[in-house]
């Protein structure tokens, strides 16, 4: 029984939350509820067969490691990937242009960088630029939303909240946010104590949506402390080369309220032509850390690097082996 009384917090008996369970386990089971299944079958796998509907997913990295390049590969993948699914996507994002992120989707999909499509050097050909239409006619009617003008948490919460309420009950919602510490604070207000106030409002906002029975999920790009790189830690290839979770910037806050947390390492940018304790060659190469998975085991994944077109791939996923709840499968090893 669930008492709502405005006077004291709600109250959940185990006959019901236990009924709960089982539904949801059976819901899952016959395919009525999934995960939103992402680009990367390495990532699916070592999630919960990919987001699902009221986590919390950080992907973490350093400037240039290809974090923002991996959300905006993720947003458009995910519709496509996912066309049973009806949801919304609202992207917060403080770093960049809405357009110049669209400017992205079109390098993945013309195989060109964006310094090709901006005339850099060479004039674009008309040709190229009836694919970058095409592509738009594409893309235009996603269900994809931007914000890209920065606010505090409050700001973001109330957003969210009247997104949430204009849109239909019945879609989705995903909310993603490029990046945490762009979040404006109250005056004199550091920088971690926003985070963790980012952290809380997130967490509440799932259990309001939840509450609601409407879906909601997030995921947040953090950055890392400037340690990482310092030559202690790129030097030799090494266990210290990992990231760890004091690496990532307010990473206590973040990693408690997180399902999965994953940091993207592209060593090669740092000078290191190895990576690691088993020298594995950087060239061409991400390196994603997942340091939390709350209901599997931490793995690392090799991937295949090309940010220069905005994309990033699974990297010879037929004979990598995974390391998922005991079973023998190797991530480190593509």
């Amino acid at each position: 029984m669930e008492n709502n009384s405005s006077n004291h917090l709600s109250i959940k008996s185990i006959r019901l939350a236990s009924n709960e369970a089982s539904t949801y386990i059976d819901d899952r089971r016959h395919g009525r509820i999934v995960s939103l299944k992402t680009p990367w079958e390495k990532y699916n796998k070592v999630s919960m067969g990919g987001i699902e509907w009221y986590s919390v997913h950080i992907i973490a990295g350093a400037s240039g490691s290809g974090k923002t390049a991996i959300l905006n590969q993720l947003e458009t993948e995910l519709i496509e990937l996912n066309p049973q699914e009806e949801f919304d996507i609202l992207s917060f994002n403080f770093e960049m242009l809405a357009k110049n992120l669209v400017a992205r989707k079109y390098s993945k999909a013309l195989n060109k960088t964006v310094k090709e499509l901006f005339s850099a050097d060479t004039p674009l050909s008309d040709s190229d630029f009836a694919r970058i239409k095409a592509t738009e006619r594409k893309i235009k009617n996603m269900p994809i939303y931007y914000v890209d003008e920065a606010g505090t948490v409050e700001d973001i919460l109330r957003t969210i909240h009247y997104f949430g309420k204009k849109k239909d009950k019945n879609r989705g919602l995903l909310v993603t946010l490029d990046h945490t510490i762009l979040v404006n604070g109250k005056m004199g207000e550091l920088e971690r104590i926003i985070l963790v106030e980012l952290a809380k409002m997130f967490k509440r906002a799932i259990k309001y949506f939840a509450k609601m029975g409407k879906n909601f999920s997030v995921v947040l790009l953090s950055q890392m402390n400037r340690q990482i790189e310092e030559m202690e830690r790129i030097g030799e290839p090494g266990v210290h080369n990992y990231p760890r979770k004091k690496d990532i910037f307010g990473g206590d806050a973040l990693y408690q309220m997180s399902d999965v947390v994953m940091v993207t390492m592209k060593p090669y940018q740092m000078g290191m032509d190895c990576y690691g304790p088993n020298r594995v060659e950087t060239k061409g190469r991400l390196f994603w850390h997942f340091l939390k998975v709350r209901e599997g085991e931490g793995v690392i994944a090799t991937m295949k690097n090309k940010l220069f077109i905005n994309t990033v791939e699974d990297l010879d996923m037929n004979t990598a082996n995974q390391q998922v709840k005991g079973q023998t499968l190797n991530l480190n090893q593509t």
